[in-house]
């Protein structure tokens, strides 16, 4: 693998306090604390909007709710498509049995 040095890229370099944030609490636990105050701050900035903005916010909410609805219902509706279509076979299969058996009797 190639080595890109630190002056060609230096925005790729990484910054003397990540070094020592995870040295002090273990590596993986401080990048967990990071994402979650990143998402912590996201959500901040999502409720602030969300004050300024009181019915883009319900739109929103009633777009989501709406997509919710509709990815629950997908399951449903095919599971109901599919036991219409068994019973539309097995129905003229049956059909097909009677009146062949219904022609050779006579």
């Amino acid at each position: 693998m190639s080595h890109i040095p630190s002056s060609a890229m230096p925005h790729a370099a990484p910054s003397a306090n990540s070094d020592n944030n995870q040295n002090a609490l273990g590596g993986q636990h401080s990048q967990n604390e990071g994402m979650a105050s990143s998402v912590t701050a996201a959500a901040g900035k999502i409720a602030d909007l969300a004050r300024e903005n009181p019915k883009t916010a319900i739109a929103a909410g009633a777009a989501v709710v709406a997509g919710v609805a509709a990815a629950a219902a997908i399951p449903l509706v095919r599971n109901a498509r599919s036991k219409q279509s068994e019973t539309k076979s097995s129905a003229g299969k049956s059909d097909g049995t009677k009146s062949s058996a219904s022609k050779k009797s006579d």
